[in-house]
């Protein structure tokens, strides 16, 4: 009898406990494990850290320090509320590397440094020229009229160092003699050449059937070819101080937008070229940026429409004007305030270029805007029966209703 009471104390008892303590050294063993992860992450990114500020690739500001205790302060917080587990531990990998993308980068001087800008007329290059200006660049702004009110502003309230030139992108020739001049100058005053930022564009509101063919090819001359042309003008001078081209493309670029075909084409030309130029000038030590803005009041559609359409409309065959009607061809937003929706504040623009010009690891792509990072992640990640209801809500800017549509 004690025989068979103490087999049973040993199988409902002993056997349980000692079941329990075999778990618990099991979660004891994982909670070790983990930590050891933990510590080999905090060790790899403190590591990484280091390195970073000796290379002189993160400036050591009070900026830096104030980020860095912050972070140390959030991940002690972090780190006691999350499960020690693997989850736990990529959560952490995760924060960390978001983490080394706060630190500041250390930027290059502009002292010395000349930069041409196209497309100063109006909008972000006007805005841009000022900034860099203000900087401390040597900036060759271009306009395509020579004598414009907002050349004689510019002159008026940039430094000596900023010079003016007139060049149509779409223009060799033009172009060319604006290379011929601005090298002079640069070595006239000893400057290092160091950037070329693309920004010269224009947008005209209608599809293939409507837009006259000229008007479709001078779109992709200015916003596709003139940034080539540049390029291969400029090349040889900027290849010399292993500087940097800015590309200014368009989120309209990257997803597709109802009636605005032709830019949306010419900008994806540009942004698909920018990537081929980025690859392509690494072994001269030359960087290349995109800067992909949206919702922004640069004026690019600030043209007569009402012209532009009459204009198309007597160009347009008798079939197309029976099928799509006159009332199309001078095509309108549908919010009546547009250009209130639009932001004419070029800061984040400005320093984004800036940062692209002067980073010694400048980003490969710079999004401004909300629109600008939504929209294309919408069109290229979700599946096309959820994307494409969405995609045509968030794209249907403007009232157009053709006569044959039933």
């Amino acid at each position: 009898m004690y025989g068979l009471l103490t087999m049973l104390y040993t199988v409902l008892f002993v056997n349980r406990e000692s079941e329990r303590t075999k778990i618990v050294a099991t979660e004891t063993s994982d909670i070790a494990s983990s930590e050891s992860i933990n510590v080999i992450i905090y060790g790899v990114f403190g590591l990484y850290t280091v390195i970073q500020i000796v290379l002189g690739n993160i400036s050591l500001t009070s900026k830096a320090v104030v980020i860095m205790t912050l972070n140390c302060t959030f991940l002690q917080i972090l780190t006691f509320y999350l499960r020690p587990d693997l989850w736990g531990s990529l959560l952490l990998l995760g924060y960390l590397m978001v983490a080394v993308k706060w630190l500041p980068r250390r930027k290059l001087s502009p002292t010395k440094k000349a930069v041409l800008i196209t497309g100063c007329d109006r909008g972000i290059g006007f805005s841009l020229a000022k900034h860099l200006d203000s900087q401390g660049f040597h900036v060759f702004a271009s306009f395509l009229n020579n004598q414009s009110v907002e050349q004689d502003q510019l002159v008026k309230t940039c430094s000596n160092r900023l010079h003016t030139i007139q060049m149509d992108v779409s223009n060799v020739q033009q172009v060319e003699q604006a290379a011929t001049h601005v090298t002079a100058e640069v070595r006239d005053q000893g400057l290092e050449f160091w950037g070329i930022v693309n920004n010269a564009g224009i947008c005209f509101i209608g599809n293939v059937e409507i837009m006259a063919r000229e008007d479709m090819y001078k779109v992709m001359a200015i916003n596709y070819f003139g940034p080539v042309n540049v390029c291969k003008a400029f090349l040889p001078l900027l290849r010399q101080y292993r500087g940097r081209i800015v590309n200014v493309a368009s989120n309209a670029g990257l997803v597709p937008v109802p009636l605005m075909g032709v830019y949306c084409a010419s900008k994806a030309a540009l942004a698909s070229m920018s990537e081929v130029w980025r690859f392509e000038l690494q072994r001269w030590g030359i960087k290349v940026a995109t800067i992909i803005p949206s919702g922004y009041k640069t004026g690019i559609m600030a043209y007569d429409k009402a012209a532009m359409a009459e204009r198309w409309w007597s160009k347009a065959s008798d079939t197309v004007q029976r099928d799509y009607g006159r009332e199309c061809f001078n095509i309108k937003f549908k919010q009546k305030n547009s250009e209130k929706m639009l932001s004419a504040n070029f800061s984040e623009i400005q320093n984004n270029i800036s940062d692209a010009l002067l980073s010694v690891f400048p980003k490969s792509y710079y999004y401004n805007g909300f629109l600008a990072r939504s929209l294309p992640f919408l069109y290229l990640h979700l599946p096309t029966f959820i994307g494409d209801p969405i995609m045509s809500i968030l794209t249907d800017w403007f009232d157009f209703q053709p006569n044959s549509v039933i």
